[in-house]
Parts: C-alpha cells; sequence; structure tokens
C-alpha cells in the first residue's frame, strides 16, 4: 500500500483551489498554497472566468507536484462540474495519479471535515 503523505487532496470550489498531504493520523496539512480568485459577489460570467482560471491554476499546481514527484496518488473533492472539468483539463501525468473522487459542495468544509469525508478511501 502507498503511504499516506504521497496522497495530494485537491479541494476546489468556484472561487479557490486547497492542496493538502494526508498524513499517516489522517490528518490533513496543506501541500501548496490555497489559490483565491479574490472576486466575491461577481455576474455569472465573471464567476464564470474566475472559475476556469482557479481550474487552470490548480492544474499548474498539480502537475508541478507531479513533475516534482511529490505525490503517488491523487484525491480531487468538489462539485461534479469541476470534477468533470478538471477531468477535461488534466493532462496524461496528472490524469494517471487519479485514485479517486469525491463530488459534494466543500466551501464550507474546514479541513477536518474533509479528511473525515475521505477517510474511508485509506482504509
Amino acid at each position: 500500500m502507498m503511504a499516506s503523505g504521497r496522497t495530494w487532496i485537491v479541494v476546489l470550489d468556484d472561487s479557490r483551489a486547497q492542496f493538502f498531504r494526508r498524513e499517516t493520523s489522517g490528518a490533513l496539512v496543506e501541500a501548496a498554497p490555497e489559490l483565491s480568485s479574490g472576486n466575491g459577489e461577481q455576474p455569472a460570467q465573471s464567476r464564470r472566468t474566475a472559475r476556469d482560471g482557479i481550474l487552470r491554476d490548480a492544474m499548474v499546481a498539480t502537475e508541478a507536484a507531479c513533475d516534482r514527484n511529490e505525490c503517488d496518488r491523487i484525491v480531487v473533492v468538489g462539485p461534479e462540474r469541476l470534477l468533470g472539468a478538471l477531468r477535461r483539463q488534466a493532462s496524461d501525468r496528472v490524469r494517471v495519479r487519479l485514485w479517486r473522487e469525491r463530488a459534494g459542495e466543500v466551501s464550507t468544509l474546514s479541513a477536518d471535515d474533509i479528511a473525515q469525508s475521505i477517510d474511508a478511501y485509506f482504509r
């Protein structure tokens, strides 16, 4: 079985992307700085543009982690529409490491909540 510390957790919502690494204890620690659009309440077109930018930046950060051999597998957590968009944008380097996906709204979840929601994947 692969070490937990080699699993990246990418958490997406419409305005930000967070990157965690799962410790053996099950706790999540920051693996890369959070990305944020900082747009707040904007018209629909601006929100779509911000979401596309977050996805693009999240993919760049995830590919960089793969290039640096920082992860063996990737778990992506976020709304289904973002999971689908991420799959379409994923390079082969990222795609082969995609291990699990968890669809759901994550904008109000803490790192502990996210860790609990994916804990079953590691049993």
